[in-house]
């Protein structure tokens, strides 16, 4: 749940309990009644609010069971050096010894969102500098649930931005 989601939720919280409180001590019906309505006023907001933004949050790739089978997936492949929450390496952004950059963060803290789903295929696929290939270990469909597990861990704001670039992405590759 992001930040603003939870303020949000936490400020019905509050004011649900308020008016619970002064119902059972006021005793007084149109302090109540007052209470609940702003009560039931703000609950009504942020179901809009919560709403609008899941309108807006492009819709994400893959069902429930493809997330699953790229997260046990990640886990088995890509965990042992990205992290067991794709949380990556602390100091990830120095280049080690050799001069290569250690496991970055995948879980949208870093820059995998600046790259399209094709370029995040080719890596997988392909390997980098320190990262090995997977071509012969993982079939392009596991890749691609690899990926979108990736997503999933991502806040909307950032797949949404990402989700924007790929189809630019796409669309110019056509």
């Amino acid at each position: 749940m992001h930040e603003c989601m939870k303020t949000i939720a936490l400020a019905v919280l509050v004011t649900l309990l308020a008016a619970s409180c002064n119902a059972r001590s006021d005793g007084a019906a149109a302090a109540a009644t007052a209470q609940q309505r702003a009560a039931d006023e703000l609950k009504q907001a942020v179901d809009e609010h919560l709403t609008n933004a899941a309108k807006k949050a492009p819709a994400r790739r893959g069902d429930f069971s493809v997330v699953i089978n790229g997260a046990k997936l990640f886990a088995k492949n890509c965990a042992q050096c990205h992290g067991p929450r794709a949380e990556g390496v602390v100091n990830w952004q120095r280049r080690d010894a050799s001069g290569n950059f250690p496991p970055p963060p995948l879980d949208g803290s870093a820059h995998t969102w600046h790259h399209p789903r094709r370029q995040l295929i080719n890596t997988i696929k392909n390997g980098g500098r320190a990262m090995p290939s997977f071509s012969s270990k993982l079939t392009e469909i596991e890749i691609s649930n690899i990926i979108d597990y990736l997503l999933s861990l991502w806040p909307d704001e950032i797949y949404a931005v990402w989700a924007e670039r790929n189809a630019q992405f796409e669309k110019r590759s056509q």
